[in-house]
């Protein structure tokens, strides 16, 4: 068990008997009252995001989960696979349970898998990963107004938005939050 000031982002806790991923948490002391917890949780089961207060002195239960770091093999319709470099053994993850689907999956790039009860429960896909641009227009000569775009196509499908020096062959960072071009790689 946990108390509520050890919550932090990232952490799987149970809650209503499902695990659940620590999203967001914002700490509270109102001048009245007792000081509490405001935390936004995803559940790994389902996907659902959940908006919560945990009161100060509240006890929560920590999972007892395991990180193992894997690398992408393939995927398929519905599930991708994974597999741990050191052992070999292979994990299948439901593309619905991971962030971006199958957007910011990278053959033989690593991702840090988390098992309870030996099952995987969540994917963390890194904050921005390096895709190559396989279709983009051409940048138009005396097309510079500030800040303008173009629609690029990469290597998984994912189509952003993309500064108009950016060619094709082209590799760029991308925000795995937010879906968008962050810098060229």
């Amino acid at each position: 068990m946990a108390g509520t000031t050890e919550l932090r982002k990232g952490m799987i806790i149970m809650y209503n008997n499902e695990p659940h991923v620590i999203l967001d948490k914002e700490f509270y002391s109102p001048g009245k009252g007792g000081a509490f917890n405001r935390c936004k949780l995803k559940s790994i089961r389902t996907g659902k995001l959940v908006s919560t207060i945990f009161k100060s002195g509240e006890k929560v239960e920590e999972l007892d989960v395991v990180s193992k770091t894997v690398q992408y093999v393939y995927h398929d319709s519905d599930k991708a696979v994974f597999m741990d470099p050191n052992t070999f053994e292979q994990y299948e993850v439901s593309l619905d349970s991971i962030a971006g689907g199958s957007n910011f999956l990278q053959h033989d790039a690593k991702y840090i898998l988390t098992l309870f009860e030996d099952a995987p429960i969540y994917l963390q896909v890194p904050l921005k990963i390096v895709l190559q641009v396989v279709e983009t227009p051409e940048a138009v000569k005396g097309d510079t107004v500030s800040n303008a775009t173009k629609e690029a196509v990469l290597e998984t499908g994912l189509r952003v938005q993309v500064p108009l020096f950016i060619k094709q062959g082209d590799k760029i960072l991308v925000n795995t939050e937010t879906g968008e071009y962050f810098s060229k790689a």
